[in-house]
């Protein structure tokens, strides 16, 4: 998947010779339509009319973020799509069968985000006694949704993910050095640097997985776990778990230990209540977050090794098979 990312003000994006030509100030760089299956738009960056007529026609994901990194809208076009998925969707929404996903899809969740604190855990030699606690906390609940005679209703899967939650960024708190005061995750707006970048991370992943639910021929709006709130993609939050920790979490840790940026590369929001970043961090941290999407590893359900971007697409589309066929047999995607 090739994604282009129009995030700096003043851009203009027009079309000639089959190819999107984006202007910056005075720089201008072309981009085949050919060869493009993603556009991430923030606020600031103007698109011709036929700009956007093409990438409706041409079937292009084109998707809009706030300032923030908050999903804001996207456009939408003919797609080529599968009704009996999206009927087989709607039937199985309040179902048994849909909270089972939707256990099935925190699981996943919990044990990357375990994943990830173990291995802090082995780089510090296992002298953090709270690195630790969480961990094993966090292992308790993952047994617990892991047993296949237990399934909780969604007011309970909602506790017990919301604790693991907690538990885990208390934990993450130990990848990075004190000066960057990351106490934990909060947004709406982030308060410090790293969150800055988690919520930033996270609507870049948004997009992607967005993008792969409309392929996958998935209504995008109606999930199992975040279920049906009006104005928001949760099937895409739903298929979003598993990723956050995988991708976007392993995109702070790595770029905040590669020393590349300093929290001098953040800056308040307008209104002052929050941290926003700058134009330094957003073009070193989109680079960090392309190079996860890139990585390739090994898909257990096809015995090879994919880009992370076709493991989510394969993921809708496996999410897609069980609604079909009325099966438990998706897995959810987890390292070790």
């Amino acid at each position: 998947m090739t994604t282009l990312y129009l995030t700096e003000p003043g851009t203009v994006v027009r079309y000639r010779n089959e190819s999107l030509i984006v202007t910056k100030k005075q720089d201008s760089q072309n981009c085949r339509l050919a060869e493009l299956d993603l556009v991430i738009v923030l606020p600031g960056v103007q698109l011709t009319d036929v700009a956007i007529a093409q990438l409706i026609d041409r079937g292009i994901e084109t998707i809009f973020l706030r300032q923030s990194g908050q999903f804001r809208g996207r456009l939408q076009g003919q797609f080529a799509t599968n009704p009996a998925v999206r009927m087989a969707q709607y039937r199985i929404l309040e179902s048994a069968l849909g909270m089972a996903l939707a256990q099935k899809l925190v699981i996943g969740k919990i044990r990357n985000q375990r994943v990830l604190l173990q291995r802090r855990n082995r780089a510090t030699e296992r002298q953090i006694a709270e690195l630790i606690e969480a961990i094993n906390l966090i292992s308790v609940y993952s047994s617990q949704l892991g047993d296949d005679n237990t399934f909780l209703n969604r007011s309970e899967l909602m506790g017990v993910e919301g604790i693991c939650a907690r538990t885990y960024y208390q934990g993450l708190r130990y990848w990075f050095p004190a000066h960057w005061n990351f106490n934990g995750r909060n947004r709406r707006p982030p308060l410090d640097p790293v969150n800055a970048l988690m919520s930033w991370g996270y609507g870049v992943l948004l997009a992607r997985v967005f993008s792969s639910c409309v392929q996958a021929g998935l209504d995008p709006y109606l999930g199992f776990f975040h279920a049906t709130e009006p104005y928001r993609p949760n099937l895409v939050l739903d298929l979003m778990e598993e990723f956050r920790p995988v991708i976007v979490d392993q995109a702070v840790i790595s770029i905040i230990q590669s020393e590349m940026l300093t929290p001098d590369d953040f800056q308040a929001s307008p209104d002052g209540e929050g941290i926003w970043l700058g134009n330094l961090a957003k073009k070193l941290f989109l680079a960090e977050l392309d190079k996860q999407f890139r990585n390739t590893i090994l898909y257990p359900p096809q015995n090879r090794r994919l880009t992370m971007s076709s493991i989510i697409l394969e993921q809708a589309r496996s999410l897609g098979r069980c609604l079909t066929e009325l099966n438990l047999n998706y897995e959810a995607f987890t390292i070790k």
